[in-house]
Parts: C-alpha cells; sequence; structure tokens
C-alpha cells in the first residue's frame, strides 16, 4: 500500500478537481493503484493572494471524507497545506492559521518556486525548526535552481528537512531536467530522507495511480526495498506520527 502525502484532491478550492465528481474519480483510481492515505494539500500560494485557512481545510477534508464513505471507496483523506515560501510561513504555521500535515503541528509541507530560490528559505527552515514544527520540501526536483546543483537540497536536508519527489519528474511528465534532478536527489537516498508523491490534480493529466510506476522507477537506483520505503513506510510514518499526536 501507498500513502501519498502531496495532492490536490479536494473539489473545488484550487486548480485540482473542479467538483466532487471528479474528485471522486481521482480517489477511486488512487485505491486502484495501492494507495489507502492521502493528505490532501490545497495551495496556500502568498503572492496570488491565495489562502488555506486551518478550518477551511479540514472542513473541505471531512466533505470528502464523508462522500468517500458514502461511495465506498476505501481510502483516508487527511488535512494538510502546500504552502508557498513567503514572509508570513512561520507565523501562518506557528499559530496554527495553517495545516500542518495531519494538522498536529508537526510536519509541513513547503514549496520552493519553479524559478529562483528564495533568500529567506533557510531561515525559514530553521525558525520552525525552532518552533517544533518540521519541513517537507515539495518537489525540489522541479526548481531550476536545483537541476542545475542540489546544493540547495543538501542544505535543506542538514536543516532537517525531508525531501518530496514528484511522480511525474520520475515518470519524465516534467521534462529531462526535472528527471535528472530526480536521479540525482535519489542517488544520495542513503544520506537524505526521500518520500514520493502524487502531486497529483486530476485524473488524466496528473494522476493519483502513479505511485506504483514512480516507485519502480526510482528502483532502478536505490533498489525495491528503499523505493517501497519511499511510497510507504516512510510517509506512514509522517501520518502516524501525526496520528498519535492528536490523541
Amino acid at each position: 500500500m501507498f500513502v501519498d502525502i502531496h495532492n490536490h484532491i479536494l473539489p473545488g478550492v484550487d486548480d485540482g478537481p473542479k467538483d466532487l465528481e471528479t474528485a471522486l474519480n481521482m480517489a477511486q483510481k488512487a485505491v486502484e493503484g495501492g494507495t489507502d492515505i492521502m493528505v490532501a494539500t490545497p495551495h496556500r500560494a502568498y503572492f496570488l493572494r491565495r489562502d488555506a485557512p486551518r478550518a477551511w481545510v479540514i472542513d473541505h477534508v471531512q466533505s470528502l471524507q464523508d462522500a468517500l464513505d458514502k461511495a465506498g471507496i476505501l481510502l483516508k483523506v487527511v488535512p494538510g497545506v502546500e504552502i508557498q515560501f513567503g514572509p508570513a510561513v512561520v507565523a501562518d504555521l506557528t499559530s496554527q492559521h495553517l495545516c500542518t500535515l495531519g494538522d498536529a503541528g508537526t510536519w509541513a509541507l513547503i514549496e520552493p518556486p519553479f524559478e529562483g530560490l528564495p533568500d529567506s528559505a533557510f531561515s525559514t527552515i530553521e525558525q520552525l525548526s525552532e518552533a517544533g514544527i518540521n519541513v517537507v520540501l515539495a518537489h525540489p526536483e522541479r526548481n531550476s535552481e536545483v537541476q542545475r546543483d542540489l546544493a540547495f537540497v543538501r542544505g535543506c536536508v542538514l536543516r532537517g528537512c525531508v525531501l518530496q519527489i514528484t511522480t511525474g519528474s520520475l515518470l519524465g511528465d516534467f521534462g529531462p531536467k526535472a528527471l535528472r534532478a530526480a536521479e540525482g536527489i535519489l542517488s544520495n537516498h542513503l544520506e537524505w530522507p526521500i518520500v514520493i508523491a502524487s502531486d497529483s490534480h486530476d485524473p488524466e493529466h496528473r494522476r493519483t495511480n502513479l505511485m506504483a510506476a514512480a516507485r519502480d522507477m526510482a528502483a532502478r537506483i536505490v533498489g525495491q526495498e528503499a523505493a517501497q520505503a519511499m511510497v510507504d513506510s516512510r510517509p506512514r510514518s509522517l501520518v502516524e506520527s501525526t496520528e498519535s499526536n492528536q490523541k
């Protein structure tokens, strides 16, 4: 089974599915592909003025879970947010305006831009760490600077980050530069903590059911056991640790 800690499955909230029917289709495909837990991570995009407040996300997750249960789709959805690096990240997380993964204050999914790197990135990670919040770095392989040099991700790992590679990057959907960067990150798997997630947005192009295919691509570099850990035991431990904190 797989745990997908980055996806856009909530209907009608961002650039994911526009309606519940599409979200249920995505969920069914995820289950058929072997996923049993998804952390719904709608965008918090500071520079687009797109917010995703904690209570709002929790309500939308519960509504989707109710619909999944009614439809008999055996998928568990828990709340989260994909948070763009920005001026209010630390304040928004420490004040609980935004969800951490599983809404338990332990891990936050933070997204670097696709072009360039924010000067405050390391400072933000360090401040969050001091507040007891660790960072999962979303799809670093898609960043133009990381595609040229892995120094930034190395610095993130030194500050306690987990690196999240997207399924589509490993399958070549985002081009050769993203694929090479993903392979470069995977080549450091003995020292760097890595998870694989779908970053799915729809049932056809950015799909929920590519976890097995991406795992198998990763296995060519890291071996089958390590690749399976990246889609199952490691992301599952993040979800389970947040659940235990909520009890």
